[in-house]
């Protein structure tokens, strides 16, 4: 057996188990960055597209509570968005139910509000998320809003401009949507699909963890490679089929296919296979994705089952696709 590959190939297979060693916490720094338009707001794990350049409000003085904001040119319309943070209610519920059922209640009190108010809402779908959207009329200009909870957050998105243009500027707006996850140890960033939730970061070398409401998985392993360690992505490579299959610690694994693969410059290697972690549960479909940038191990695994794959291999793609490397 190749010994000197394990350390390499045991961070494939760590990053699906549930290893409960360390948890790991962000500090909320306010980190904003601009690209393609769009502005990153990394510490609540999203980007979004605006007309104008959206600052912070200072004026807000609520704790645990953050308000971004900016007008057009014209000072015809205003757009704004405000975060509420919420981990610090969930960390008191114990089961992913009571979390599940806290967001609902969440906003619960705001459907309350709206109904005494008289003003009607909707509860359209945002990235995945219920979410409630209500138009609030005052003359000829209108202020639209959406709220939805994701990942220890509870988002609220909103524009006040003329009736006439308030439902293509907002559909524009939220539309430009999209969960993202910068690293606040590796400096590394990925694309969140739709309806992927953040779960909690156990396991030393575990940076990143988020699953949809069908428990599909999205985990990325970051280990800095030992200096005593010589493997490479073409050794991965190298490697037959049977190597693989004895060396994971699952059953009934098979191997689809294996290759390499470039993402931001940077060559990397990927394997798709089925594969029990429990005997007497069903297969699942893994991909796993391996890359090694400046002394540091980046191992992307995602899961669903396998009658699934045809669905969300564009969706794999597109978060694998997405990864980008700290220069």
């Amino acid at each position: 057996m190749k010994i000197k590959y394990f350390f390499i190939i045991s961070l494939m297979f760590f990053s699906c188990r549930n290893d409960k060693e360390k948890e790991q916490k962000t500090e909320i720094t306010n980190s904003i960055e601009e690209k393609d338009n769009k502005q990153f707001f990394s510490d609540y794990y999203f980007k979004i597209e605006s007309p104008c350049k959206l600052q912070k409000d200072f004026s807000n003085a609520q704790e645990n509570y953050y308000t971004y904001r900016c007008s057009s040119e014209s000072n015809e319309s205003i757009y704004s968005f405000s975060i509420k943070d919420l981990k610090g209610e969930l960390s008191e519920l114990k089961t992913d139910i009571e979390k599940r059922l806290f967001s609902i209640k969440f906003l619960d009190t705001y459907k309350k509000e709206l109904n005494a108010n008289n003003i009607e809402y909707s509860e359209p779908y945002i990235y995945g998320f219920k979410a409630l959207e209500y138009t609030i009329p005052t003359g000829n200009i209108f202020n639209k809003q959406a709220i939805f909870v994701s990942n220890g957050f509870a988002y609220t998105f909103n524009i006040t401009a003329n009736k006439n243009e308030i439902d293509t500027l907002f559909s524009t707006f939220i539309n430009s949507f999209e969960l993202y996850h910068k690293s606040p140890k590796y400096s590394y960033s990925i694309e969140i699909p739709k309806g992927y939730s953040q779960e909690e970061i156990v396991g030393k070398n575990v940076d990143l963890k988020y699953v949809n409401n069908k428990g599909y998985s999205i985990v990325l392993v970051v280990k800095k490679l030992p200096k005593n360690e010589k493997g490479s992505i073409d050794d991965m490579m190298s490697l037959s089929d049977d190597f693989w299959i004895n060396m994971m610690p699952y059953s009934e694994m098979k191997i689809i296919k294996k290759g390499n693969v470039f993402v931001d410059n940077t060559k990397g290697f990927f394997m798709s296979y089925t594969a029990k972690e429990v005997i007497d549960k069903e297969p699942l479909y893994y991909n796993n994705y391996m890359f090694i940038k400046n002394g540091v191990i980046y191992t992307l695994t995602t899961t669903c089952k396998p009658e699934d794959i045809y669905d969300m291999r564009s969706v794999f793609f597109r978060v694998s696709n997405s990864l980008k490397f700290p220069i």
